[in-house]
């Protein structure tokens, strides 16, 4: 199967993939036939952020902005795109999200509170009654706790099966030795001496049937003292001691398959965290205690937002700061606690000052604006190629068309896919409309190669491939620039700027693709046509209508100059106007001799006689083409003709 038809196959799987895709999605529900659009053309919910700092303090700019950047990375991490978050008047963060914002964003919005590690003391049930949850028997709860489950979790992992591990030993021996405090605390965070008859009468009475009637009362409590924690689903309530770490101290999170002893891959997935060098030395004195025994349980929540997110038992001691959280964990749910782990830490508290829903109207008019001036745009592109190409611009036109499905196509999958949940703005409008000029030049440089290597002498057929192979370098280069650009736009910028530089980079790569794919191709296929193989005036391919005036072999010796084959076009019409002269080889340099001698008669003012340099006598052939000796030229003419055949 010849190149052409296997790239023009491959485009067309793609194109019914794409589509089959959309139609499937939108079919079994949940997805839109169209790209998604951002705040600025749809409207969405505004929410403001007052900070507060947590000792008192002033507020600086530095705090501000590592809260603003912890925020945009929690919220992208759910797939929010175009979500714009700003800090303003110095203590307020504004948080922009296009479209309604769902349960899931909400709450993530809402954890603006500092992440923590504490020492679990005691685990009951949620209703209060001073049941103890299930226990080893030596006062050390078993279960854990359960991990946040987000609304599309399958389900909670079972929380008699998360355990925590060091990474970097297994011998108990190497734990570093505990003291009897923790920095300012009169005893360790991990000592049933924190364990009074007022602490555990707020145990009882804490209701966690409704966690949030209990978080805001977690969220008050001083790290330095215990306080009762409700796990999110409220199916647990915890007595915790003493902050130990701060989650701001926490370096890194990732997910990982969880493997047997063995090496064996289990199905399951786990969550490695690692902390900075301060805190992996209190990680390690908390660890080493409660592996050994010395806390009332031996596992440690962490919590965010007064919610325990998670509560692991410790399984060895992590002298090195860094550990893995393991507990039947599907993808979904280990990544979504890395997630909580690697952003939920801010510097400061921050409460939600207000919350409004934001009119699309005046994007609205932006919108349609926009695609005006992009339909307009197209039709000065199409407009041109036809002036300048002739029929030649039904390739640019369907490339063109091609390019636009490809690319409503992509956005619309990249909109439905919840992981990326990209969203079309008006600086994405923007984007594409600069792609229909892109990729106009592309054909532009294709094109006019092509019609150089005609105007150099070659056959039309040859002019395409040589003229692609000549063209393809431009492209790769010109298009490489671009996708260099918007990359480096994309990692600098933030908001709308960002979604212009996403839209660039897309429409490029796409360019590349049908170029390569669509139009080289089909002109492949056309110029084996006769109307465009034959180079017709009207195909945009024609050699006389490029100033091509190249003489073809007639047979015999003799050769059809363009009148002579019929063409039109500049050359021509000259040709009509002054028609060529045939001369026989000899009389000609007979006359170039005498026009040479005359030359230096006229410049030495001295006759010149003798023979020319061509080797004829002077007065051998006069100026009429008739020797001396009586013979005609034409005969002489005959006989050059003979020769040259």
């Amino acid at each position: 199967m010849p190149a052409r038809r296997i790239a023009l196959a491959t485009l067309a799987v793609l194109i019914l993939l794409l589509g089959g895709g959309i139609g499937a999605g939108v079919w079994k529900g949940g997805w839109q036939p169209a790209p998604k659009l951002a705040l600025d053309l749809e409207g969405g919910t505004q929410v403001i952020l007052q900070a507060q700092s947590r000792d008192g303090s002033a507020i600086d700019e530095t705090a501000m902005e590592q809260a603003r950047q912890i925020m945009s990375q929690r919220i992208n991490a759910m797939g929010v795109a175009e979500t714009e978050i700003t800090v303003q008047g110095g203590t307020n963060i504004v948080i922009d999200v296009p479209g309604q914002m769902d349960q899931e964003t909400s709450a993530a919005i809402r954890q603006t509170a500092a992440m923590s590690f504490r020492p679990v003391l005691g685990v009951v049930a949620p209703e209060g009654s001073g049941e103890a949850l299930p226990s080893d028997g030596g006062g050390a709860s078993d279960s854990g706790g359960e991990e946040s489950e987000g609304e599309t979790s399958e389900a909670p992992a079972d929380p008699s099966q998360q355990l925590f591990s060091g990474l970097l030993s297994d011998d108990s021996s190497m734990a570093p030795a505990t003291g009897t405090g923790e920095g300012d605390l009169p005893y360790p965070a991990w000592s049933m001496d924190w364990m009074t008859p007022e602490i555990q009468t707020e145990l009882m009475s804490a209701d966690c049937v409704d966690p949030a009637a209990q978080q805001e009362r977690a969220t008050e409590t001083a790290p330095d003292e215990p306080m009762v924690a409700c796990a999110p689903d409220g199916s647990a309530k915890y007595l915790l001691g003493p902050e130990v770490i701060a989650g701001s101290s926490i370096e890194d999170s990732s997910v990982a398959s969880d493997v047997t002893p063995t090496g064996q891959p289990t199905g399951y997935y786990v969550v490695n965290m690692s902390f900075d060098d301060t805190a992996a030395e209190s990680f390690s004195t908390m660890t080493g205690a409660l592996y050994n025994g010395e806390g009332a349980t031996g596992a440690f929540g962490i919590v965010l937002d007064g919610m325990v997110i998670s509560a692991p038992e410790v399984q060895e001691p992590s002298p090195g700061g860094e550990a893995s959280i393991s507990g039947n964990f599907s993808q979904e749910q280990a990544t979504q606690l890395s997630d909580q782990l690697r952003f939920g830490a801010l510097p400061l508290e921050f409460e939600v000052a207000s919350e409004q829903q934001i009119s699309a109207t005046l994007g609205a008019d932006q919108l349609q604006m926009g695609l005006i001036a992009g339909l307009i745009g197209l039709a000065l592109v199409v407009a041109y190629a036809f002036a300048q190409y002739r029929l030649l611009a039904i390739v640019t036109t369907s490339s063109l068309l091609i390019m636009g499905v490809l690319t409503y196509a992509t956005l619309t999958v990249l909109s439905n896919i919840p992981e990326i949940g990209y969203r079309l703005s008006l600086a994405g409008v923007v984007g594409l409309i600069v792609a229909v000029a892109f990729t106009a030049d592309s054909f532009i440089v294709y094109f006019e190669r092509v019609r150089d290597e005609i105007r150099e002498g070659r056959g039309i057929a040859a002019a395409v491939d040589h003229g692609w192979d000549r063209a393809r370098r431009t492209i790769l280069a010109s298009d490489t620039v671009n996708i260099i650009a918007a990359v480096v736009l994309y990692l600098l910028s933030t908001g709308g700027v960002r979604g212009f530089a996403f839209v660039l980079g897309l429409t490029t790569l796409l360019d590349l693709l049908v170029v390569f794919l669509f139009t080289h191709p089909v002109l492949q296929a056309l110029v084996r046509t006769r109307f465009f193989g034959k180079g017709h005036p009207w195909s945009g391919l024609d050699p006389a209508r490029l100033d091509r005036d190249v003489p073809a072999y007639a047979g015999r010796g003799r050769v059809r100059l363009g009148e002579e084959r019929g063409r039109g076009g500049r050359r021509g019409a000259r040709a009509e106007e002054e028609p060529a002269e045939r001369e026989p080889i000899a009389v000609r340099r007979a006359r170039e001799a005498r026009e040479a001698r005359e030359a230096q008669e006229a410049r030495d003012g001295v006759p010149v006689d003798g023979a020319s340099d061509d080797g004829f006598s002077g007065d051998g052939i006069s100026g009429d083409g008739i020797s001396d000796a009586g013979t005609p030229a034409d005969e002489d003419t005959d006989e050059t003709e003979e020769q040259g055949r």
